[in-house]
């Protein structure tokens, strides 16, 4: 089935689509909102991938460059701490669609972005999950750098964290 997701960069007019798959993926409290969604397609475009099966959104992946390593509550928010010169890639959110689980959707996702970022220069790329996600994001390259500063839904979550090679 793999063979069938194609990954590319999401558009402003996927808006609602992404939207929707994010509301389905996380609790509201932890869900971006509309109009995080809609700044970070117009203002860093190039760090908001989707997966599409049959011209079907099924899932997303988004992030910006930081000069922050790790991700604070506040980035959550409209810019997310954006700078293109950052040295780390932040990464927000990584959803699939409830139907489209276990499908390697959210694996093929994440080494879409790494991938960028890695041909971007970026050296650093870090996350929050919860922690029945860690092993996940360990069988990606990540490691667990502890809990994170991140209470967005007042929901313990955890830095995970990968280097590239220099």
């Amino acid at each position: 089935m793999s063979a069938d997701i194609i990954i590319k960069q999401a558009e402003l007019s996927d808006l609602d689509e992404l939207h929707y798959i994010e509301c389905l993926a996380f609790p509201p409290e932890k869900a971006a909102s509309k109009e995080a969604f809609e700044y970070r397609l117009t203002h860093f475009p190039q760090w908001f991938f989707k997966a599409e099966i049959a011209g079907q959104i099924v899932g997303l992946i988004d992030g910006s460059r930081s000069k922050k390593p790790y991700i604070t509550d506040d980035l959550y928010e409209q810019d997310g701490g954006f700078d293109d010169r950052g040295e780390n890639l932040l990464i927000y959110g990584l959803a699939v669609h409830p139907d489209f689980r276990h499908k390697k959707i959210a694996h093929r996702l994440m080494t879409h972005i790494l991938s960028s970022a890695r041909s971007a220069g970026v050296n650093h790329v870090s996350l929050t999950c919860k922690e029945s996600l860690i092993g996940f994001y360990e069988s990606m390259g990540y490691t667990n750098h502890g809990i994170s500063e991140s209470v967005k839904g007042n929901v313990v979550s955890y830095d995970m964290e990968i280097y590239f090679d220099k």
